[in-house]
């Protein structure tokens, strides 16, 4: 007597559906597949998310968390400048730990419409970019800023990049991408805390 395979759950689907995404991209990616890859049935699907849209907004959620985290600690500096140093370093490490989600999220056309329209989306990118703009937001800053967020995919999308360049390399230079960005929007550092990013 064959033994049963045991359910994959909440995650297991959610680690299918952020596989499928990955390659097929959401819109080309039907609950079909994501149960294939999952092991379960779409029924068992249907059971832990009413939607393709639900199971998209649990495999985005990780990162909206997570930069919801760097803007906290972002918020903890005293300094505008400060305040912007540990955004950029924050996105930097967190770009790169979380490749495919950020290609993902900056490229797919259905992930960024979901964004627009998800509360909670649009609250951490707004709180993002308010943090990174700084107290006096003008145009050219908050194009800078918006260079900024869009590039950090680009290294990712490069196949060159992605086979020749290190992790520590690729953060070190994401770092001071975004420091030449927004270097008019930064302030001096005036205390060890601020400076410890």
């Amino acid at each position: 007597m064959q033994a049963k395979k045991s359910s994959p759950g909440r995650g297991g689907i959610v680690a299918a559906a952020a596989r499928q995404f990955s390659e097929h991209g959401i819109n080309g990616t039907s609950l079909q597949q994501i149960a294939d890859a999952a092991g379960v049935t779409k029924a068992a699907v249907y059971h832990h998310y009413r939607s393709k849209n639900d199971i998209v907004r649990a495999v985005l959620a990780p990162a909206l968390d997570d930069l919801s985290a760097i803007v906290r600690r972002a918020r903890q500096h005293a300094t505008a400048g400060a305040q912007v140093e540990s955004a950029v370093i924050g996105l930097a490490d967190h770009t790169i730990a979380n490749r495919q989600l950020w290609a993902l999220l900056m490229q797919d056309p259905a992930a960024a419409d979901l964004i627009h329209t998800d509360p909670d989306g649009q609250a951490v990118f707004a709180s993002l970019r308010d943090v990174l703009t700084g107290p006096t937001s003008d145009p050219a800053g908050t194009i800078a800023v918006s260079m900024f967020l869009w590039g950090l995919t680009a290294p990712f999308l490069d196949p060159r990049l992605a086979a020749d360049v290190d992790d520590e390399t690729l953060r070190g230079a994401i770092v001071a991408a975004g420091r030449r960005l927004l270097e008019p929007d930064l302030r001096p550092m005036s205390s060890p805390a601020a400076a410890g990013g």
